[in-house]
């Protein structure tokens, strides 16, 4: 999914669990979409041609699969003894909501690098088109969620 998706979803979330998601805002942003930094390699190396091919598990590291949420929960862990707890829970939760969604969403490889098999869970559309459809408009559901919830407050 997009960034936009990732993190109008994690604010929505965030608010229906954690609550003051309003006041966190910008610790939601920073977390939704930190993990999306290694798509850099693969933008760089395929450069216009990410039009066509998208995001697909060949786009993320290691870090995108479950090596990634391993060492996300042990900083966690750690972090837990020296971080505010609210702010923590944010952030792992806007991680750990990140991560979820791109293996509902797409092609994914758990076990890079240890396994290149790549699962897909059949949650959303395989097409071109109407991938990009789903996208889109699951975005545009979420801005308008997004858009209710803050009271109308970004226009």
């Amino acid at each position: 999914m997009n960034v936009i998706f990732h993190f109008l979803f994690n604010y929505i979330m965030v608010e229906a669990v954690l609550g003051n998601a309003w006041n966190n805002i910008i610790i939601i942003f920073i977390f939704s979409i930190l993990i999306d930094i290694d798509h850099l390699p693969y933008l760089l190396k395929v450069g216009g041609g990410v039009v066509k091919k998208r995001f697909g598990s060949e786009a993320r590291t290691r870090f995108h699969e479950v090596y990634g949420l391993t060492l996300f929960s042990v900083a966690a862990c750690v972090l837990y003894f020296f971080v505010n707890g609210q702010i923590l829970a944010i952030a792992l939760t806007c991680v750990l909501l990140h991560l979820a969604v791109d293996f509902l969403t797409g092609k994914s490889m758990p076990f890079y690098p240890y396994s290149k098999k790549e699962i897909f869970l059949g949650v959303t559309p395989t097409g071109y088109t109407a991938k990009i459809f789903f996208e889109v408009s699951s975005t545009m559901i979420l801005g308008v969620l997004f858009w209710l919830q803050t009271g109308n407050l970004i226009l």
